[in-house]
């Protein structure tokens, strides 16, 4: 409990908004960054799993359309685009990272062979 939350408290007032939580700073490594997404999107319930539930609810959802629903049909295809980007995304993030990952591996033989 923060100082202005007690102060609050003690007046039989509570916040109603949620302070912003912190960002975690952790620097701009791409190895680290790219590591750090794999081991999220790879975890058992992690964000691939959470993709590819979201696109399986889209498609579901296609089959209770009725038939002259374009607007419906049009907003889950543009879902699930949405769905497939975010992925696609993740996937460069940890892309970039196993490539960054080799390049230091081969600076570093090319440093020891000197």
């Amino acid at each position: 409990m923060q100082w202005l939350d007690r102060i609050l408290a003690h007046f039989g007032y509570t916040r109603t908004v949620p302070l912003p939580l912190p960002r975690i700073q952790n620097g701009t490594d791409a190895v680290a960054r790219g590591q750090r997404y794999e081991a999220f999107y790879l975890e058992e319930d992690g964000l691939r799993d959470m993709i590819s539930a979201l696109r399986r609810d889209y498609f579901e959802k296609v089959g209770q359309l009725t038939p002259g629903d374009t607007a419906g049909l049009q907003a889950l295809g543009m879902a699930d685009r949405i769905a497939r980007e975010i992925e696609r995304k993740v996937q460069t993030v940890i892309e970039t990272g196993r490539i960054r990952a080799n390049d230091r591996a081969h600076a570093e033989k090319i440093s020891n062979i000197r």
